[in-house]
């Protein structure tokens, strides 16, 4: 097998729009995201983590534009400026600098390789808690350390990208960004209807997936989700009530994946983009053994079934027929496991 053309760092940052940026802006604050800088085109939004800022607001219909890894190497940029349709490496004339090259993914998704953005200074994060479990008695004497109010994003950690074909969009990023497929699982019929992707850096364990190339029942293309990762379980419940306290609208959690292991809980912005707050996701690296499943085995170990609106984007005819052939699948797989017990 080739060596993929690079392999990215880390993702770095997306761009999101929103019509009304100082309404976005109060959803991100109250989300746990804090404004590192502002200029006359965008506000810049930062986690605890000393990463460079890590989501940028701008004027727009609602979405998110553009989506940006961390190449390793100013080496590893010009690489992939020799691309086809890649563009030049530019100077980043944004706050922390740096450059960039820009290009676009198979479903036309803009795709940023950036390099040299000047780190921040680390802001105090989520206070740890220690656990009285597990047969554990480390908390002795003292109160747990939670404090009311917005969750402490640390980081982003990964986004979802739905298409009609995740496998050839997953290729493009494994070929050209070196993403390594972490496990798969298929829909009733064969097809794939997520596959998860991790960076790859060697024997370095790295979260579970980056990248996840899911199945989009109306078949579109888009970033259905980006997700942040928070201090503890206490802080994304924390998150969760103040959340729940400013009326936003919540899509699902509390509960834990059963792939990639998160504790999990989506949030919409005013304009129904998916925000997600998670902790303790698993590790791999690659000396890990990928997977294939069937869907039916993406029971998570807790928590609520999606709702309607975190699996259906866009209603469409194409739409309806999936979620129907989806839900029949599922029926059928239950009466063998009925059958089977």
């Amino acid at each position: 097998m080739s060596e993929p053309t690079i392999k990215v760092k880390r993702l770095a940052f997306v761009r999101v729009t929103a019509p009304e940026p100082a309404k976005a802006e109060t959803f991100l604050a109250e989300f746990g995201l804090q404004l590192a800088t502002r200029t006359d085109d965008a506000a810049y939004f930062r986690g605890t983590d000393p990463d460079p800022h890590c989501y940028v607001l701008s004027q727009g219909e609602a979405g998110v534009p553009s989506i940006a890894f961390e190449a390793e190497s100013a080496a590893d940029l010009e690489k992939v400026a020799a691309l086809p349709g890649a563009s030049p490496i530019e100077k980043l004339d944004e706050p922390g600098g740096g450059q960039v090259v820009r290009l676009r993914d198979p479903q036309g998704q803009p795709v940023e390789i950036v390099h040299g953005i000047a780190a921040l200074e680390p802001i105090e994060p989520a206070p740890p808690v220690s656990y009285n479990m597990d047969g554990r008695r480390t908390r002795e004497g003292e109160l747990p350390a939670v404090r009311p109010g917005p969750s402490h994003v640390k980081r982003i950690g990964h986004l979802v990208l739905e298409s009609a074909d995740p496998v050839s969009v997953y290729r493009w990023y494994h070929e050209h960004l070196g993403l390594r497929k972490a496990d798969e699982l298929h829909l009733p019929d064969g097809r794939t209807q997520m596959l998860f992707a991790s960076l790859d850096r060697g024997a370095e364990y790295v979260d579970h997936h980056v990248v996840g190339f899911q199945y989009a029942l109306d078949e579109g293309a888009r970033v259905q989700h980006v997700a942040f990762e928070v201090g503890n379980l206490d802080d994304l419940m924390a998150g969760h009530e103040h959340l729940k306290a400013k009326r936003r609208k919540s899509v699902w959690g509390v509960g834990r994946h059963r792939y990639g292991g998160q504790i999990f809980d989506y949030w919409a912005n005013p304009w129904g983009v998916i925000h997600e707050h998670w902790t303790d996701t698993d590790l791999v690296n690659d000396q890990s053994v990928a997977t294939d499943s069937d869907l039916m085995d993406m029971q998570d170990y807790w928590g609520p079934p999606p709702s309607v609106g975190f699996i259906v984007a866009r209603w469409n005819w194409k739409a309806v027929k999936n979620l129907f052939t989806l839900a029949a699948g599922r029926l059928q797989a239950e009466r063998r496991n009925r059958k089977a017990a």
